[in-house]
């Protein structure tokens, strides 16, 4: 595992996840993948690395009822790209659709994730499987809510993640509207920036603040490393107890 997870990955990652930062607030930009030594971590590991670096996993992670509605495969990581609803405003116009979710979708960088602040606890569809087919072929990730969506047989096909309280038949009417793209909301429980990352899996989703992204991804590496060695001696035959130091 020590050749598996070398500096040379470390830096090569940290490389890419500085351009993932870049590509957060531009448009149309590529993120690079995640290195292999990094791709299948989970989101517990990396709330134990938010931990390590002195962020608090619990106040970053979104409420566990937001859960992912399709299935998903591995964890997703990606720069957040943020929709801001609100309700008590009437109904949406085209243009609101226009400006707060069709294009900052289309202008948003390959690898992203969507972040849909619901602004109200009556739960509404608020996207569907067109604007799913359009997340995909951009090359988002996911797409995270603290409210609905639906047409979730489309979604599993396109096998694009969703992450969401429910799924409801009924779109917002005149209940919620959106009205701001881009801007940090508040999903979940949790503030998101336009500059920070999601990451996302079974057991849940988790903000991770742009500004500590590399350290946390370089704590992750760590644990990786010591959950590694733990394993290989657990299989020798070792104890837990001398396995594993605390």
């Amino acid at each position: 595992m020590e050749d598996e997870i070398s500096d040379a990955s470390r830096r090569s990652f940290l490389g890419a996840s500085a351009a993932l930062l870049a590509a957060s607030g531009s448009s149309a930009q590529t993120t690079p993948e995640l290195p292999s030594v990094l791709r299948d971590v989970t989101v517990s590991t990396i709330a134990d690395a938010l931990r390590q670096v002195g962020e608090n996993p619990l106040s970053l992670s979104m409420t566990p009822d937001i859960k992912p509605l399709t299935q998903i495969g591995r964890t997703v990581i990606g720069p957040a790209v943020t929709t801001r609803w609100q309700s008590g405003l009437g109904r949406m116009t085209p243009d609101d659709v226009r400006k707060y979710m069709f294009e900052p979708l289309d202008d948003a960088a390959s690898g992203s994730i969507w972040v849909v602040a619901g602004g109200t606890t009556r739960m509404l569809s608020l996207f569907g499987s067109v604007i799913g087919v359009a997340c995909k072929q951009n090359g988002m990730l996911a797409a995270v809510t603290d409210n609905a969506c639906r047409d979730l047989d489309a979604f599993a096909e396109l096998e694009f993640p969703v992450f969401a309280k429910a799924s409801v038949p009924y779109g917002p009417a005149d209940i919620a509207k959106p009205v701001a793209a881009n801007v940090p909301v508040k999903c979940g429980g949790v503030e998101v920036g336009p500059l920070d990352f999601i990451a996302a899996d079974v057991d849940g989703v988790i903000v991770i603040p742009g500004k500590s992204y590399e350290d946390v991804m370089e704590a992750t590496t760590d644990i990786l490393r010591k959950e590694q060695r733990v394993l290989e001696k657990l299989a020798a035959g070792e104890s837990l107890a001398s396995a594993y130091t605390i």
